[in-house]
């Protein structure tokens, strides 16, 4: 018995008919157009030779796991019983397929069915019997809408008390939705877990293509957690990657001599204030203290008032070099805190001075 054109076109167009209403679900529902071919064992005590067989089929898959499939199968064997009269094996058979997996690779199946076989001999007639079957298979997706299969089964039949086997391939053409299952991904990283090198990454940290969270700094600390983006890269940092400070205490202190009975600031100590001065732009914040002293000639209170304008005189040329004038504490000590013997005049020269005194404490990013 033999499929003729009719009936192709028949399947064909019903298969098309079909697979219309689902060809845009993301269910996995879709048409198979079959085609194939394999070989049969037939049952010693049915005294047929074994041969191959090819068949058509139409299958419908309900989702990524159930398809139910209609088969047409005919094998062309020898009554070796009677001698070499040609015996035509023809099968209607059902079957249904569970997929092991939804997709991606290998697809594992386990398939069942029901059919009917008609046996027709040459020159004697027909003879039909239902059939059960069951067996395994695996199937491969090739390209975007064809797939390889093959699986081997037992045949029982329900009248004959016989017991065949056979192996099949076949080629099916997918109508309909036949894109895979969407990959999992566990924590939702958009990285599926196949190929996540780092799963269970928080929600919503940024990843790189293998799911692992991204350290655009370099700093060691993961973007999600850095909570001093741009960090460079040779600084040691701490758990939330900002740098780690060192602190310090650094100091400056400068001498400046006056003329007796002046607070003129001379000449060559110009230098020596713009030290200060540049020292205080490198730490902004830091305050100076100015201390004007004199030596012990002449009255007490007067000296006191000396004592103050030199360092007021300090002070100006401090902000004329750029330091804000509330950044300076002037402050006179009149002849209270010698350094010098006031009764010789080297001991008196040393001690009409002004000190700016800075004391600072400072912190610095400790490198790896």
């Amino acid at each position: 018995m033999k499929l003729n054109t009719k009936t192709l076109a028949a399947v064909v167009g019903l298969s098309c008919a079909i697979a219309a209403p689902w060809a845009a679900s993301s269910s996995g529902r879709h048409v198979e157009i079959m085609g194939g071919g394999g070989y049969h064992v037939w049952d010693a005590d049915r005294e047929i030779d074994d041969a191959g067989f090819y068949g058509a089929g139409l299958g419908f898959a309900f989702n990524r796991t159930w398809t139910v499939e209609g088969w047409w199968t005919d094998a062309d064997s020898v009554d070796l019983e009677t001698g070499p009269a040609e015996v035509d094996a023809t099968e209607y058979r059902l079957d249904a397929l569970y997929h092991l997996t939804e997709g991606g690779g290998w697809r594992p199946y386990i398939v069942g069915g029901v059919g009917d076989l008609t046996y027709d001999y040459e020159g004697v007639g027909n003879q039909s019997e239902t059939r059960l079957n069951l067996g395994v298979g695996v199937k491969r997706m090739m390209g975007s809408h064809f797939n390889i299969r093959g699986d081997i089964r037992a045949f029982n039949s329900l009248d004959e008390e016989k017991t065949d086997f056979g192996a099949q391939l076949v080629l099916s053409w997918l109508i309909g939705d036949v894109s895979g299952p969407v990959p999992l991904d566990s924590d939702g990283d958009g990285v599926p877990d196949e190929v996540d090198a780092c799963p269970n990454t928080p929600a919503g940290a940024p990843v790189d293509a293998t799911g692992c969270p991204l350290d655009s700094d370099g700093d060691g600390v993961f973007d999600y957690m850095d909570q001093c983006p741009g960090t460079d890269s040779r600084l040691k940092v701490d758990e939330v990657g900002c740098p780690m400070k060192l602190a310090e205490t650094v100091s400056m202190e400068v001498d400046i001599e006056f003329d007796n009975d002046s607070s003129i600031v001379k000449p060559e100590y110009r230098d020596e204030i713009k030290k200060v001065a540049d020292f205080m732009s490198q730490y902004e914040g830091v305050e100076v203290e100015v201390q004007g002293h004199t030596d012990s000639v002449g009255a007490a209170e007067y000296n006191q008032g000396l004592s103050e304008r030199r360092a007021l005189s300090v002070a100006k040329a401090l902000e004329s070099f750029g330091v804000s004038r509330d950044r300076i504490n002037g402050r006179g000590y009149g002849e209270s805190l010698p350094i010098a013997d006031n009764s010789t005049a080297e001991g008196r020269a040393q001690n009409r001075r002004v000190i700016a005194e800075i004391k600072a404490r400072i912190e610095t990013m400790e490198k790896r």
